[in-house]
Protein backbone atom coordinates (compact mmCIF):
# COMPACT_ATOMS: atom_id res chain seq x y z
CA UNK A 1 0.00 0.00 0.00
CA UNK A 2 1.12 3.72 -1.25
CA UNK A 3 1.40 6.67 1.94
CA UNK A 4 1.58 9.70 1.78
CA UNK A 5 2.13 12.54 3.86
CA UNK A 6 -0.94 14.82 4.30
CA UNK A 7 -0.55 19.27 3.96
CA UNK A 8 -0.21 19.27 7.93
CA UNK A 9 2.30 16.34 8.26
CA UNK A 10 4.80 17.49 5.74
CA UNK A 11 4.77 21.19 7.20
CA UNK A 12 5.61 19.98 10.77
CA UNK A 13 7.98 17.42 8.92
CA UNK A 14 9.86 20.36 7.24
CA UNK A 15 10.40 21.94 10.32
CA UNK A 16 12.59 18.63 11.49
CA UNK A 17 16.16 18.10 11.45
CA UNK A 18 17.42 16.27 8.06
CA UNK A 19 17.57 12.88 9.87
CA UNK A 20 14.26 12.89 10.88
CA UNK A 21 12.60 13.74 7.73
CA UNK A 22 14.39 11.01 5.86
CA UNK A 23 13.54 8.49 8.50
CA UNK A 24 9.57 9.96 8.37
CA UNK A 25 9.91 9.25 4.76
CA UNK A 26 11.49 5.90 4.82
CA UNK A 27 8.94 4.61 7.16
CA UNK A 28 6.27 6.00 5.15
CA UNK A 29 7.02 4.43 2.41
CA UNK A 30 7.75 0.65 3.73
CA UNK A 31 3.62 0.64 3.26
CA UNK A 32 3.71 -1.13 6.82
CA UNK A 33 1.41 1.69 8.17
CA UNK A 34 0.09 5.47 7.74
CA UNK A 35 1.59 7.65 9.81
CA UNK A 36 1.09 11.32 11.17
CA UNK A 37 3.80 14.23 11.81
CA UNK A 38 2.16 15.96 14.85
CA UNK A 39 4.82 17.92 15.95
CA UNK A 40 8.50 19.10 15.11
CA UNK A 41 9.59 22.07 16.31
CA UNK A 42 7.61 23.48 19.08
CA UNK A 43 7.85 27.37 19.93
CA UNK A 44 8.88 29.25 22.98
CA UNK A 45 5.13 29.89 24.23
CA UNK A 46 3.93 26.09 23.55
CA UNK A 47 6.87 24.53 25.62
CA UNK A 48 6.30 26.97 27.97
CA UNK A 49 2.59 26.07 28.21
CA UNK A 50 3.28 22.17 27.88
CA UNK A 51 6.20 23.07 30.61
CA UNK A 52 3.99 25.02 33.26
CA UNK A 53 0.66 24.30 32.73
CA UNK A 54 0.61 20.69 31.84
CA UNK A 55 3.39 19.15 33.44
CA UNK A 56 2.40 15.57 32.01
CA UNK A 57 3.15 17.34 28.52
CA UNK A 58 6.61 17.98 28.95
CA UNK A 59 9.72 17.84 31.64
CA UNK A 60 11.66 20.04 29.98
CA UNK A 61 12.21 23.86 30.00
CA UNK A 62 12.48 25.93 26.99
CA UNK A 63 14.88 26.36 25.09
CA UNK A 64 15.82 22.69 26.44
CA UNK A 65 13.78 20.26 24.64
CA UNK A 66 14.83 18.91 21.59
CA UNK A 67 11.37 20.09 20.01
CA UNK A 68 12.36 23.50 20.28
CA UNK A 69 15.68 23.87 18.24
CA UNK A 70 15.49 25.12 14.50
CA UNK A 71 15.73 22.56 12.68
CA UNK A 72 14.22 20.64 15.64
CA UNK A 73 15.86 17.54 16.76
CA UNK A 74 12.61 15.47 17.77
CA UNK A 75 9.80 15.12 16.67
CA UNK A 76 6.15 13.24 17.07
CA UNK A 77 4.46 10.50 15.14
CA UNK A 78 1.27 9.06 15.62
CA UNK A 79 -0.08 5.83 13.20
CA UNK A 80 -2.74 7.07 11.01
CA UNK A 81 -5.35 4.30 11.92
CA UNK A 82 -8.98 4.34 9.58
CA UNK A 83 -8.40 7.82 8.33
CA UNK A 84 -7.61 9.61 11.84
CA UNK A 85 -4.77 9.88 14.28
CA UNK A 86 -4.43 7.58 16.89
CA UNK A 87 -2.58 8.08 20.16
CA UNK A 88 -4.09 4.67 21.33
CA UNK A 89 -1.45 3.05 23.62
CA UNK A 90 -1.03 -0.45 21.19
CA UNK A 91 -1.00 1.57 17.98
CA UNK A 92 1.52 3.78 19.31
CA UNK A 93 4.12 1.15 20.54
CA UNK A 94 3.75 -0.79 16.83
CA UNK A 95 5.02 2.16 15.20
CA UNK A 96 7.59 2.43 18.23
CA UNK A 97 8.50 -1.15 17.05
CA UNK A 98 8.72 0.21 12.94
CA UNK A 99 10.49 3.39 13.60
CA UNK A 100 13.20 2.02 16.20
CA UNK A 101 13.78 -0.86 13.53
CA UNK A 102 14.13 1.68 10.12
CA UNK A 103 16.04 4.18 12.25
CA UNK A 104 18.76 1.58 13.55
CA UNK A 105 18.74 -0.07 10.10
CA UNK A 106 19.12 3.32 8.96
CA UNK A 107 22.13 4.22 11.52
CA UNK A 108 19.80 6.71 12.81
CA UNK A 109 20.43 7.14 16.72
CA UNK A 110 17.26 7.85 18.11
CA UNK A 111 14.99 7.98 21.50
CA UNK A 112 11.63 6.65 22.06
CA UNK A 113 9.27 8.26 24.73
CA UNK A 114 7.74 4.76 25.63
CA UNK A 115 11.36 4.04 26.74
CA UNK A 116 13.36 7.35 27.69
CA UNK A 117 16.66 4.84 28.92
CA UNK A 118 16.07 2.55 25.87
CA UNK A 119 16.81 -0.32 28.20
CA UNK A 120 14.20 -2.41 26.04
CA UNK A 121 11.56 -2.24 29.03
CA UNK A 122 9.21 0.05 27.32
CA UNK A 123 6.49 1.84 29.15
CA UNK A 124 6.38 -0.03 33.00
CA UNK A 125 9.91 1.20 34.24
CA UNK A 126 9.41 5.19 33.71
CA UNK A 127 6.43 7.25 35.17
CA UNK A 128 6.29 9.56 32.21
CA UNK A 129 4.83 8.79 29.21
CA UNK A 130 5.17 10.42 25.87
CA UNK A 131 4.91 7.12 23.61
CA UNK A 132 4.45 9.74 20.35
CA UNK A 133 7.87 11.00 21.15
CA UNK A 134 10.83 10.24 19.33
CA UNK A 135 14.20 12.54 19.18
CA UNK A 136 17.66 12.11 18.37
CA UNK A 137 20.53 11.33 20.56
CA UNK A 138 24.07 12.79 20.49
CA UNK A 139 22.71 16.07 18.34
Amino acid sequence: MKFKFGPKSSKELETCHRDLRFLARYILNLGILDISVIEGHRAKLKQDNFYYGNPQRSKVKYPDGKHNSQPSKAFDLVPFINGEASWNKLHCCVLAGVVLTAAKHLGINIRWGGNWDMDSEPITDQDFQDLAHYELVGE
